[in-house]
Order: structure tokens, then C-alpha cells, then sequence
């Protein structure tokens, strides 16, 4: 199955080595079954890290704010979130920093 380049299934967070990272599970949307709300994302192969800028400017919508349009927080805040529910499987979109750490990151919106 092939991977896409820009979105991940944020798993968990680890600040391990002295630097911030993000626990993520790469793949790719499936075909969606009739009768669902929409195509699955599926991950493949085992969890990798990728560092994460402490300044990365970060949106989100539900279940993490009550909206599903997408709505900034802070790194912060987003950390607090994954501590409460690690392993959620939501999907977001990323980019990468000059530096090779996330200096963005999007939240997926998938009802």
C-alpha cells in the first residue's frame, strides 16, 4: 500500500533525547465500505518518531475542540491532549522545518 507523504496517525509524544517528538504511524485513506461515513485512514508498518518544533503552530477540530472546523492551540495544550488519549488514531497533516522537525500541523477532520 503506498504511504502518504504529509499525513500520520499521531500516536503518543516522547520528550526522550532532549528533544520533542511525536509518536506517529504512517499510510494512506483506504475505500470507504457503503453505508459509512467516509474512507478509513490505514496504517502500515510499525511506529516511527519525528521531531516536533516547540513553536509549531498546530490545528485541531473534534474531538480535541468541539468544532469541526479547524481551531489553533498551542504545542502545550496539544501535549496535555495526548497524555489523556494516547493512541486516539486521529489523522493530521504535517510539514517539515528547515531544521526537519514539524513546524506544522493539521488535523484531518473525519466525521
Amino acid at each position: 500500500m503506498p504511504i502518504s507523504p504529509d499525513e500520520i496517525v499521531v500516536q503518543r509524544y516522547t520528550p526522550e533525547g532532549g528533544f520533542l517528538s511525536l509518536i506517529v504511524k504512517h499510510g494512506n485513506w483506504g475505500c470507504g465500505a457503503p453505508d459509512t461515513d467516509g474512507a478509513p485512514f490505514e496504517t502500515v508498518g510499525v511506529e516511527t518518531f519525528i521531531p516536533l518544533n516547540q513553536a509549531a503552530s498546530i490545528t485541531v477540530t473534534d474531538p480535541i475542540v468541539h468544532s469541526t472546523e479547524n481551531q489553533p492551540i498551542g504545542v502545550q495544550e496539544f501535549l496535555d491532549w495526548l497524555d489523556a488519549h494516547p493512541n486516539s488514531g486521529l489523522v493530521f497533516r504535517y510539514s517539515l522545518g528547515e531544521d526537519g522537525a514539524i513546524d506544522r500541523l493539521d488535523q484531518v477532520f473525519t466525521p
